[in-house]
């Protein structure tokens, strides 16, 4: 079902080896060159996703204000929740499958990987014999190239022993030395941990917000818990030594593209504007005289003297006309038309 994936990690392994061998490299540090060269292929291939991730790490600890404020707003609503969030992420331009995607990318060179390796360790017993099986030429391999890749070792530790192996096997059928393979083992994982961490502390120091409450306990303990966890995983699982050497490349790729991002691409804050610089843009400039409503500043301007600025004209086309009558102006009667005058009364003639 998955040969396709299986033949992808085959023929760029046996790509980097026929490089290897073409320069004169010993076959055994060939194969595990191939390895850890396997390992850069597929990380320059995502390197370009893991800065997006670096950023969507970021974005994600800056909308953690707005986050929580939705979340207590609308704790009582979980579908308006869920649509503020979507509005949001799009607001921000937020994408939280960019955080995801190297490390799905990752997982499938890995599965590959494994099952190659198993595969080459099955395959030994039969680099003995005169049979013919198909199962010597699978996947791009030619039977040479899978005897040779199955037997080869670093420091005396097959490629294809894993910790559980019992010691017979690693030395008749692998022909290797069993104490050196389960050292060479060891040190592998305790490096993987080690950069593991260091790769966490750097992301941790290049973060641009603080985590607080339960979100920083967790935080503390992840710190612990995932090199603890590359190492256990190492011990417990049945992985091989060359999976095992993926794995360290790969951490150790991950601690140098960390400290390449703190150092070409940190963090961007936002600078924090001192006290009263929003007054300084809010005040006249100089010379300028300061912009005051359409009645006081025709009353100041009249008063000085002074000929109005183009910003202190008021539009009397379009300014409201105020009821009261300027000085010496008679009132305004409403029509504008001098009431008529009242005929002297009948008594008033008399008199």
């Amino acid at each position: 079902m998955l040969d396709f994936l299986y033949v992808a990690v085959s023929w760029v392994l046996l790509r980097w080896h026929d490089l290897f061998s073409a320069i004169g490299v010993s076959t055994n540090w060939s194969w595990a060159l191939s390895i850890v060269f396997l390992v850069a292929t597929a990380r320059l291939l995502l390197f370009r996703l893991f800065v997006r991730q670096v950023h969507y790490t970021r974005n994600m600890q800056r909308m953690q204000p707005k986050i929580q404020k939705l979340r207590e707003k609308y704790k009582s609503d979980r579908a308006e929740l869920n649509r503020q969030m979507m509005k949001l992420q799009q607001e921000e331009g937020f994408n939280p499958l960019t955080g995801c995607l190297p490390m799905f990318l990752q997982i499938p060179v890995f599965l590959g990987l494994y099952h190659v390796l198993r595969h080459l360790a099955n395959s030994n017993a039969l680099c003995h014999t005169v049979s013919k099986s198909d199962l010597l030429t699978l996947y791009t391999f030619s039977r040479g190239e899978t005897c040779e890749a199955s037997q080869a070792k670093i420091f005396g530790a097959p490629l294809a022993a894993s910790f559980h192996d019992s010691s017979t096997f690693i030395e008749k059928f692998l022909h290797g030395d069993a104490t050196s393979t389960r050292v060479v083992l060891v040190i592998l994982l305790i490096i993987s941990s080690v950069a593991t961490l260091a790769t966490q502390l750097l992301a941790r120091a290049s973060a641009t917000t603080t985590p607080e409450g339960t979100a920083a306990t967790i935080q503390r303990l992840m710190l612990w818990l995932i090199p603890i966890g590359v190492l256990a995983s190492g011990l417990l699982f049945n992985f091989p030594l060359g999976v095992l050497l993926y794995w360290f490349t790969s951490n150790l790729w991950t601690l140098a593209q960390q400290a390449y991002i703190v150092r070409f691409h940190p963090p961007t804050e936002e600078p924090v504007k001192p006290v009263g610089e929003l007054g300084k843009t809010l005040a006249p400039r100089p010379g300028q005289r300061p912009a005051r409503s359409g009645k006081a500043t025709a009353g100041a301007g009249s008063s000085a003297g002074a000929p109005p600025d183009d910003e202190d004209v008021v539009d009397t086309a379009t300014a409201p006309r105020s009821s009261v009558p300027r000085p010496g102006q008679r009132p305004n009667r409403g029509s504008g038309k001098r009431p008529p005058a009242r005929r002297p009364t009948q008594t008033k003639k008399r008199r």
